[in-house]
C-alpha cells in the first residue's frame, strides 16, 4: 500500500514538472532529529502522528522522484530542511515562536505574514532549489547535495538561504494577471 502510495505521489510530481529542477528537502536522519513525545506525556493525536510518520518511507519517495524525473527529463536535487517551516520566506526573520504551539499554522512574529507551516516550507525549499540552479548556471555544477560537512560551509549557506525572499511577483498567477 505505501510503495503504491509512494509511487502514485511520485508520478503526480514528475508529471505536473516534466523538464524541471525539482528540490527535495534532505531528510536524512528525520526520525533521529524529531522530537516527539513518548509515554504517558503524549497525547492519541501525537502518538497517532508519530506513528504515521515513523511508519513514512521518506528515502523510497525521494527515490521514486528522483529515478521518474531522470526519465522524464527532469533532475532532482536535495536541500537543506533546516528551518524551512519556520523561517518567513517573505521577510526571512526565523524563529520557533513563528510556529504557535508547533501546530501547522505559521504566523511571522515581524512581518505578520500568516500561512500554513507546510506551504512556508514548500516555499523555502523552491527558494533554496533556486539557490542551487543559481550556482549551477554560474559554475557549471549542478551537487545533488552540496558539500557543507564544514562547520563554516554550512553556515555560509544558510546565510545565502536568508538573504533570499520570496516575491508575490515570482508567483505564476502574477504573470497570468491575477493575484
Amino acid at each position: 500500500m505505501k510503495h503504491e502510495r509512494n509511487h502514485w505521489i511520485s508520478r503526480q510530481i514528475v508529471t505536473a514538472y516534466p523538464h524541471s529542477l525539482i528540490g527535495l528537502e534532505d531528510l536524512t536522519h528525520i526520525r533521529e532529529r524529531r522530537k516527539r513525545k513518548h509515554g504517558k506525556k503524549a497525547t492519541v493525536k501525537q502518538r497517532r502522528a508519530n506513528r504515521h510518520a515513523s511508519q513514512w518511507a521518506f528515502a523510497e519517495l525521494q527515490g521514486y522522484v528522483a529515478y521518474k524525473a531522470l526519465l522524464s527529463g527532469s533532475i532532482t536535487v536535495k536541500v537543506d530542511a533546516y528551518h524551512t517551516s519556520q523561517c518567513c520566506p517573505r521577510c526571512g526573520h526565523t524563529a520557533e515562536e513563528n510556529r504557535p504551539h508547533k501546530g501547522l499554522l505559521f504566523s511571522c512574529q515581524v512581518c505578520h505574514l500568516i500561512l500554513h507551516a507546510d506551504l512556508i516550507g514548500a516555499r523555502n525549499v523552491a527558494l533554496r532549489t533556486l539557490l542551487a540552479r543559481q550556482d549551477w548556471v554560474s559554475t557549471g555544477v549542478l551537487s545533488a547535495r552540496p558539500n557543507v560537512s564544514d562547520g563554516e560551509a554550512k553556515a555560509a549557506q544558510r546565510r545565502r538561504y536568508a538573504e533570499v525572499r520570496w516575491s508575490p511577483d515570482t508567483s505564476p498567477r502574477a504573470f497570468a494577471g491575477g493575484l
